[in-house]
């Protein structure tokens, strides 16, 4: 009986000194041989004594290491993973390399060495250096400035936002009052010269207050 591969599209067969090898499933291993019909992917395939697979489908970590041997043995939980003739769908995408972070170019600063044995005079050191620090501090001097000018705009900036906003609402509500007061006129629940009295003789936040106190009085 010729030995052939089950797998699918697979016409490998066993010819006597080719460099391929043909595995019977684990048949007494019930979990991995669960795992061997799931790869091969084949409907209501069911594996006997006869079926094999070949080493084809099998990828180097799957062997055990045995030096000196020629006919390899697979892993315990080895499962076949490598089907060239599945539908590009079903092939697993090969995993791609990660590349090497980029090196960086990393100059070392050079420390001067101070001779503690020369004698050197302290002053004419800090008259020398003292327009570098004069420099440094006017720098960070302005960089502070910069900061809390920045940090002040931004304050007035909202404050002026919840300034304008009061505002609105302020002129909202006095326009609401005035379309109440012509309101009440026309329904007659005001006389027509009270009212022209009332809006000539009051305005801004008294008469705001007047027609809050109105409107209390008719709605309470």
């Amino acid at each position: 009986m010729p030995v052939s591969c089950v797998a699918y599209g697979c016409t490998i067969r066993y010819k006597s000194g080719q460099n391929v090898h043909f595995f019977r499933f684990p048949l007494n291993n019930e979990n991995v041989n669960q795992k061997w019909i799931i790869a091969l992917r084949r409907k209501n395939f069911i594996p006997s004594q006869w079926s094999r697979i070949c080493s084809i489908h099998f990828i180097d970590s799957d062997y055990e290491i045995r030096p000196g041997t020629i006919k390899p043995r697979l892993k315990i939980d080895a499962v076949p993973s490598n089907f060239p003739s599945f539908p590009s769908y079903l092939q697993k995408p090969a995993k791609c390399p990660r590349k090497e972070p980029a090196k960086r170019n990393y100059t070392p600063m050079e420390v001067p060495i101070i001779d503690t044995d020369l004698e050197v005079d302290d002053t004419k050191i800090l008259v020398e250096n003292s327009d570098d620090i004069l420099k440094i501090n006017s720098v960070a001097d302005k960089e502070v400035q910069t900061l809390e000018n920045y940090a002040d705009e931004l304050f007035l900036k909202s404050k002026i936002k919840k300034l304008q906003q009061k505002l609105r609402r302020k002129q909202n509500k006095i326009n609401n009052l005035e379309d109440l007061l012509k309101d009440l006129k026309c329904k007659g629940l005001i006389d027509t010269e009270p009212g022209n009295i009332i809006e000539n003789c009051f305005s801004g936040n008294i008469f705001k207050l007047f027609l809050e106190k109105l409107h209390c009085l008719i709605f309470a």
